[in-house]
């Protein structure tokens, strides 16, 4: 092959790669999203094969983008991203803590914001939360306790508490009626691709 070639072939092997991550999926789901073997979208993302069209297809099915993005350079579609609300599909855990993505897929976002519902009792588990950058907790309704480092801090409907995500931090309900609340923040590459994984998941449940 030509350099021109290569190079246009490692482009979309990068870009292929850059979108699965972004949104969370393995190169095992993106398969079975796309109906390929893992084995070949390894291949792909690593440029040991030069897909195809109907495979180029069946990836940009699987990925969920139109298929002339994947061989045109079409990053500026990335600085805007509109989320309409009957595209977001709230996932839940347990049935008593209920995630729903708000932020759209930019180009190698900085901020993600999510709206999160819990039931009385409920927490954000055993472990604090700890990562880089920024967080912002708004409530909505409910009572929310937010523990940051040594403080705890009690938010009710309109409150918002701002602080650095480094700092082991944990919230929890532990009022009488269901607290919701959003979150923006930069969240840990571990969390957002499961918390993407997950809301792929329900999106394809409920296209089934």
């Amino acid at each position: 092959m030509s350099k021109g070639v290569d190079d246009e072939v490692a482009r979309i092997a990068d870009r292929i790669r850059r979108w699965r991550e972004e949104k969370g999926f393995t190169r095992q789901l993106l398969g079975e999203r796309s109906g390929l073997a893992v084995s070949t979208v390894h291949k792909i993302e690593t440029g040991q094969m030069i897909p195809s069209i109907a495979v180029l297809l069946k990836l940009a099915h699987g990925l969920g983008r139109r298929p002339t993005e994947i061989i045109e350079d079409a990053e500026s579609d990335d600085a805007v991203a509109m989320m309409r609300a009957s595209e977001r599909k709230p996932i839940r855990f347990e049935g008593r803590i209920s995630v729903e993505r708000l932020s759209g897929d930019l180009l190698d976002p900085v901020l993600e914001m999510w709206r999160v519902a819990i039931h009385p009792g409920m927490s954000s588990g055993r472990r604090p939360i700890r990562n880089d950058g920024e967080a912002l907790i708004v409530c909505e309704k409910g009572r929310l306790a937010v523990r940051v480092g040594d403080d705890e801090y009690t938010l009710g409907a309109g409150d918002a508490l701002h602080f650095k995500a480094n700092i082991p931090h944990s919230w929890r309900n532990e009022g009488r009626s269901v607290a919701q609340f959003t979150i923006t923040g930069t969240l840990s590459k571990e969390i957002r691709a499961l918390l993407h994984q997950r809301v792929a998941q329900a999106a394809q449940l409920a296209a089934e």
